[in-house]
């Protein structure tokens, strides 16, 4: 693996921000513009305000073309530290980034994710306080965002896993890994003749982000018990604790058998359970952030 990394003299950064790329495609495109590059995301970065030196900053990925760029662009911010990784396994064999949402291919393609995420975190992750994750292809986020979730986290001993809303242009929930449970019958175990039925419900009951937040305020927070990776916040600490994206559905495993739902990000706030600052949440309000068009 390649590792390109610069740290800046008498720098003492508390925030962690990670991303993945497989290749140029990752950056997507969009309404306002044709192919986005790494300078796009990077502007995404820098239009949260956040004093670069105060920020590490490690993006993984597979594509070494993009290696090179995302270096290059990176060499005139003032980030306190940068890592940029180049591993080739960033991705599933066979899998392409415009078929990353069929169907067939979301328990490889998120078992996957969920290995390369824990791969860069678990690699990257210093002394910092705090963790964003942010997707390569998020175009835009509402004003104090970053810090309004920070601050929930210094404020609220439980708040250690935050996200927000997302949408796309013409579609007001584009995260759909991000939901609470309704409590409609499936809060128990499901044996295994019931498994399929167990999930079945879960989707039709569970409670989207919109529908959380309804009513809320920027002030607030609103409990989940899943979240998406689109921008996700999660306390560092939990991390040093054991909290990672379990690579399996880990919600109804046995020895003899995986469980039925709960790979990736939708068993983050499963793992989190139990420990201190291992509750999950999403901003209330107007908080959000804007998927690509194209993604």
């Amino acid at each position: 693996m390649r590792n390109y990394h610069r740290l800046a003299n008498n720098t003492d950064p508390s925030i962690l921000i990670l991303a993945l790329n497989q290749d140029g495609a990752s950056w997507s495109s969009d309404f306002r513009e044709t192919q986005r590059t790494v300078y796009d995301f990077l502007d995404v970065l820098l239009s949260t305000g956040l004093n670069p030196m105060d920020v590490s900053l490690a993006i993984m990925t597979a594509s070494l073309d993009e290696y090179h760029k995302i270096q290059r662009a990176t060499t005139v911010l003032p980030f306190a530290r940068v890592d940029i990784y180049h591993h080739t396994e960033v991705k599933p064999e066979g899998y392409s980034y415009e078929h990353r949402h069929s169907p067939a291919a979301q328990l490889q393609r998120r078992s996957a994710l969920a290995q390369v995420r824990n791969l860069l975190m678990l690699r990257a992750l210093r002394d910092e306080k705090h963790i964003i994750w942010l997707d390569a292809d998020v175009v835009f986020l509402s004003e104090g965002i970053v810090q309004t979730m920070l601050g929930h986290s210094e404020s609220s001993e439980d708040a250690g896993i935050i996200t927000a809303r997302c949408h796309q242009n013409q579609m007001e929930n584009y995260d759909k890994n991000a939901w609470r449970l309704s409590g409609a019958g499936v809060q128990g175990s499901a044996s295994e003749d019931q498994r399929d039925n167990f999930v079945q419900r879960l989707a039709e009951t569970r409670i989207m982000v919109p529908q959380a937040i309804a009513g809320t305020s920027d002030l607030d927070i609103v409990p989940l018990d899943s979240v998406g990776g689109t921008i996700l916040y999660i306390r560092a600490s939990l991390v040093r604790e054991g909290v990672v994206f379990p690579h399996f559905n880990i919600v109804g495993t046995t020895w003899s058998q995986p469980g039925c739902i709960g790979v990736e990000t939708e068993g983050l706030c499963y793992m989190a359970k139990g420990l201190t600052g291992g509750g999950c949440y999403v901003l209330g309000g107007k908080h959000h952030v804007r998927h690509s068009d194209w993604g």
